[in-house]
């Protein structure tokens, strides 16, 4: 069984933020709720039942055991408490406690450093800080939802070596905020407010890219001060807000990290928040298709197009590859009643996505890969700039403007997806992308869209200098479903960056109730898919090759 490195605590946290996410998973569908409560839900659940997963440390896609020493420093040069008051640029340490180490990892400082740059609202950094064994690399880890970073977070980077950093962003809550209490922040966006209840730009700024860097300067001066040397490589980690959060830093800040890892990453944030509301602008045209219906479609969707890869797994394994007709559902029989013509008509718009008044596409739809939900609400920024007024309604003959007009406000503060990021891989960045073909909470096919963008706009041989992308058949958000689940990504992300060793084929792997192994596949790098040869274990990744 696969080696959980996790300390007690944060498995305890996150045990019971899990639980709580269950009863809140069986309420929610708004895209703004979900990711966090997919991304906590899935790893810590798994952990505490022995199911397929390693530990929450998954999340994040950090190595098993903990890498070799980048530096000969690998202990502090001063007590963890010498650390109190120093002043960190326009920031100060608040916090300097020395903890004792548990399962098996040394005591490590715990610090907490407030910032006030540029804002009014003071941005809180965590910090985990081995006392021996540091591996001489500083690690930043993203957050999920509305929480900008998970302050547990902080003790599954340290037991591995990584001088480790999260942040609140400016958002009000700290390191030793109860479960449940973090919990109630996963949709909770009111402290973006002011105090007349409409939207704090600066709030936004600090949560949409201003916090993660400040929390990574003054990060890293915590950690030169510390060991008495700088950090010889830093890394970013993060999935899904996390992943925007590491893709911001790479476009606004490139100078920040070495390496970036986003998984299932919310690249276009204002564009998905803007499209959240086409499945309300189809029905409002017709009507709601129960979501019995929506189940029925995605599962002869998927097996239609099964053996499109050579085997019949139950897997799908590109964004877009399949193209099955909702046509042929009419006269389908369903708990919920038998699929009409009008049906399939929805059916068939939900997957095609928003359409502009021509019938050209404005956006991405759902690919018939992951799961259909039905008609969610309006993104939650547009209160801020209707407090007191009724939403105008989504609607097909409005919906072109409504989406414009919400990507237009929000999209140059919230969406990380510019394609020249040329200052990046100038000082030798890289980049590991991943996303799940199935998820169903930010469409893999936004991804695939600004792959293809950086492409085409510093050309595919540049482009693979400095950036792999991974298509993970079968694979929720960020973690979940059915398909093997991509594992330790930041370990060949490290390879790449300090020895020049390009990543290939990565692994991902499915596991039985006892942790044991029990399917492999070849994550193939983007355009490549995994392909089975015809003959061989098909649970076994070498019976497999990538192939376009």
């Amino acid at each position: 069984m696969r080696e959980r490195l996790s300390d007690e605590q944060a498995l305890t946290t996150a045990r019971v933020v899990y639980f709580r996410l269950i009863k809140l998973l069986r309420y929610t569908r708004g895209y703004m709720a979900r990711p966090i409560a997919y991304l906590i839900l899935t790893a810590t659940l798994a952990a505490e039942i022995c199911m397929a997963r390693p530990g929450p440390q998954n999340l994040w896609q950090l190595p098993v055991a903990a890498p070799a020493p980048a530096l000969a420093q690998t202990h502090a040069v001063r007590p963890c408490e010498a650390l109190l008051n120093s002043p960190i640029g326009s920031g100060v340490v608040r916090e300097a406690v020395t903890i004792p180490g548990s399962n098996g990892a040394g005591p490590w400082c715990r610090v907490t450093i407030e910032i006030h740059e540029k804002s009014d609202h003071p941005i809180s950094v965590w910090l985990a800080l081995p006392i021996e064994n540091w591996n001489g690399r500083f690690l930043g880890l993203g957050g999920a939802g509305w929480v900008p970073g998970l302050p547990f977070s902080i003790l599954l980077g340290s037991s591995l070596g990584f001088a480790t950093a999260a942040t609140n962003a400016g958002r009000e809550y700290d390191a030793n905020i109860s479960p449940e209490a973090l919990s109630r922040l996963v949709d909770d966006d009111t402290f973006l407010r002011d105090a007349k209840g409409h939207l704090d730009w600066d709030k936004l700024r600090n949560f949409a890219y201003r916090g993660v860097h400040d929390m990574t300067v003054a990060g890293k001066a915590v950690t030169a001060e510390f060991y008495g040397v700088k950090a010889r490589y830093s890394y970013f980690s993060g999935c899904s807000t996390g992943g925007r959060e590491g893709q911001a830093e790479v476009q606004r800040y490139p100078d920040d990290y070495d390496g970036v890892m986003s998984g299932s990453p919310v690249i276009n944030w204002a564009h998905l928040g803007a499209a959240q509301s086409w499945p309300a602008a189809v029905t409002s045209a017709t009507r709601e298709v129960p979501q019995c219906k929506l189940d029925a479609a995605h599962r002869a969707a998927v097996a239609a197009c099964d053996a499109d890869d050579g085997l019949k797994d139950g897997l799908v394994s590109q964004v877009g590859s399949c193209h099955f007709d909702p046509r042929t559902l009419i006269g389908l029989h369903t708990d919920c009643g038998t699929i009409d013509a009008q049906d399939a008509e929805v059916i068939r718009q939900l997957w095609d996505g928003p359409r502009r008044s021509d019938g050209s596409s404005l956006w991405n739809g759902t690919d018939r890969a992951a799961l259909l939900h039905a008609s969610t609400p309006a993104p939650s920024l547009d209160r801020f700039e209707n407090e007191g007024r009724s939403l105008e309604k989504p609607s097909l003959a409005r919906f072109e403007s409504q989406f414009n007009k919400f990507v237009n406000r929000y999209g140059p503060t919230m969406d990380t997806s510019d394609p020249d990021v040329r200052a990046f891989a100038a000082h030798g960045g890289k980049i590991i992308l991943w996303h799940g073909v199935a998820d169903d909470v930010v469409p893999a096919a936004g991804t695939v869209r600004y792959v293809q963008s950086i492409r085409e706009t510093l050309g595919t041989s540049a482009t693979e200098k400095f950036l792999r992308f991974y298509e993970a058949p079968g694979v929720l958000h960020c973690q979940g479903g059915d398909g093997p689940q991509p594992v330790d990504l930041l370990e060949p992300l490290m390879m790449w960056v300090e020895h020049g060793q390009a990543p290939t084929a990565a692994r991902s792997e499915n596991w039985d109730a006892s942790g044991h192994t029990s399917r492999t596949r070849p994550l193939c790098p983007y355009p490549t898919h995994a392909r089975y040869n015809g003959e061989g274990d098909a649970n076994d990744a070498r019976s497999f090759s990538c192939v376009n």
